[in-house]
């Protein structure tokens, strides 16, 4: 009795695989040895500002063992902002992206429950922007429940302002929800929405965004997908006209002498 009940809980706790054409099931962290590198391209969308700005972001993690995942980003989207502009900006002219580099981070998650509900604790390093400079630090905690060809994502964090609180890096609290569901082989929809806001005027300062996306896997290494999303669809300061499309390549398997695949 004893073993069979120490049995059961290992098999809770431990790393789960999912197949290599399932979208919605794959683990939060990474095997050992495999790499997810991703190219985003970030459009603005808002009337009479197509374009203005376009940028690419480059975002990749690496799995350093069975539950610890590292990585350094770049995108919006990896960070649950629905915007455009981040690094590196291709066309500067638009808020928020006047030079070709704004900054990036790095980010750890640690997995401490997998399988149907997996947890992840992660921290990120973040600079917001070098000019003026904005680090910043954000605590939080990945979470995803699958059943089934579908899955829903917790990602809720506290951003803290390290420097230049008054500069437009003051506390956030963001708490974004993705749904997620495969409805073919290698083909996923995302919807995410979620409620974020400033710390210090969060009555006023809040609101709600919305992004619609689908993901499809050209070959098993190989994953494209585009989405388009709106910074705020509800909130004391909504409005439809802060809205971007991104586009993504991106490349998952494993790399180096790692041994095979678990």
């Amino acid at each position: 009795m004893r073993r069979a009940l120490i049995g059961t809980l290992l098999a809770i706790a431990a790393p789960a695989r999912a197949a290599p054409d399932d979208l919605v099931a794959r683990p939060i962290v990474l095997a050992p040895g495999e790499l997810d590198a991703e190219l985003i391209g970030e459009i603005d969308l808002a009337p009479g500002e197509v374009f203005h700005p376009t940028s690419l972001a480059p975002d990749a993690w690496f799995g350093l063992s069975d539950r610890l995942t590292v990585g350094v980003f770049h995108s919006d989207p990896s960070v649950d902002r629905i915007e455009p502009g981040a690094s590196f900006c291709l066309i500067t002219e638009g808020t928020g992206c006047d030079r070709l580099y704004h900054g990036g981070g790095i980010d750890a998650r640690y997995e401490v429950l997998a399988g149907g509900l997996s947890v992840a604790p992660r921290a990120r390093l973040w600079l917001r922007d070098v000019d003026p400079a904005r680090p910043a630090m954000t605590l939080g905690a990945l979470v995803q429940w699958t059943h089934g060809r579908q899955a829903v994502v917790g990602d809720p964090y506290l951003q803290i302002g390290l420097a230049n609180t008054g500069a437009g890096n003051r506390a956030e609290l963001v708490l974004p929800v993705t749904w997620s569901i495969q409805p073919a082989r290698r083909i996923a929809i995302d919807v995410r929405t979620g409620w974020n806001a400033d710390v210090a005027v969060w009555r006023d300062g809040w609101h709600v965004p919305a992004y619609l996306g689908v993901r499809a896997l050209a070959t098993g290494e190989l994953e494209l997908g585009a989405a388009v999303g709106f910074q705020s669809v509800f909130g004391p300061q909504a409005t439809s006209k802060q809205r971007a499309a991104f586009v993504t390549v991106a490349w998952r398997g494993r790399v180096g002498c790692a041994g095979p695949a678990p």
